[in-house]
């Protein structure tokens, strides 16, 4: 597993699902690099206090799914901040959360 790596597949994901970088200081390259690094710097620790293959994926599955709901709360609170409220109820809807007045 290297930075290169785990950039190039984060880019296949994001084929899917694209991330909107408009108007910040760093690129999408940039900062898939940044997050593939860390998440190799975080393995290779795991390494190091002799975690087992089986633990250390336990423990970044761990992290990537502490990551998406802190994404899903990031997204949500800017829905809610829609002046109407419009987006978040289609979200709400979308998600099968709430009912169709909700």
């Amino acid at each position: 597993m290297t930075p290169e790596t785990v950039a190039t597949l984060i880019a296949e994901i994001e084929a899917e699902d694209p991330l909107d970088f408009a108007g910040l200081a760093l690129d999408a390259g940039g900062a898939r690099l940044l997050m593939a690094a860390h998440f190799c710097d975080i393995d290779r620790k795991l390494v190091e206090l002799g975690l087992a293959p089986d633990q250390r994926l336990e423990m970044m599955a761990a992290i990537a799914a502490h990551s998406m709901v802190e994404n899903m709360l990031l997204h949500l609170s800017r829905l809610r901040r829609d002046s109407e409220g419009a987006e978040f109820r289609a979200w709400m809807r979308r998600h099968g959360i709430g009912g169709a007045g909700a």
